[in-house]
């Protein structure tokens, strides 16, 4: 009868365990595409920022050119053959430099354009990359180990000899009741 209690109390517990990890596993589910939504979302933001830095670059990039455009457009007959561009302007070594500033600043944008979706969108990516894998981590964490039944309840063994030897004398002694009946 004891062994019956334990195990009907194993059986309760086993289910209880049971219902209470699928209820975790059903918020496992939900977490896993809750955080794979936003492993999306942050890797389209990272690229709308890029784009953003893209346009604005483009922005300067077109300043510059309308500036570059100035110094090609400029009135320069009557200046000596065999000079080049940036001295032969009105303005000698002042045009040269502002020339030279020009270039520099066209670099600085094309430089920055191309670390934006170079250096940085791959750093940028990794630091996504490595949230997304730490909170899949904490959300399988949260989910826990799936609950074992465990070792079986052991019943009392039964004598059977003994519960047959049982038997038998009570039928013989039913037999022998009887046959005191049928002999008077």
């Amino acid at each position: 009868m004891q062994a019956k209690i334990e195990k009907q109390k194993k059986d309760t517990a086993y289910a209880s365990a049971s219902l209470k990890y699928w209820n975790r596993e059903a918020s496992h589910k939900m977490g896993r595409n809750r955080i794979t939504k936003g492993l999306s979302r942050s890797k389209s933001d990272a690229y709308s920022r890029a784009l953003w830095a893209l346009g604005k670059g483009r922005v300067q990039q077109e300043a510059l050119y309308k500036a570059k455009q100035q110094f090609v457009t400029r009135d320069t007959a009557g200046e000596k053959f065999g000079t080049s561009r940036a001295r032969g302007f009105r303005g000698g070594q002042g045009m040269a430099k502002k020339y030279e500033d020009l270039l520099a600043k066209q670099s600085q944008i094309e430089s920055s354009i191309d670390n934006t979706f170079g250096r940085n969108m791959d750093v940028m990516n990794q630091k996504i990359t490595r949230n997304y894998q730490n909170q899949m981590a904490k959300n399988r964490q949260a989910l826990g180990v799936r609950p074992e039944y465990g070792m079986p309840v052991m019943m009392p063994p039964k004598d059977k000899a003994g519960q047959n030897w049982a038997n038998l004398q009570l039928a013989l002694s039913i037999a022998g009741m009887g046959a005191g009946f049928i002999g008077k």
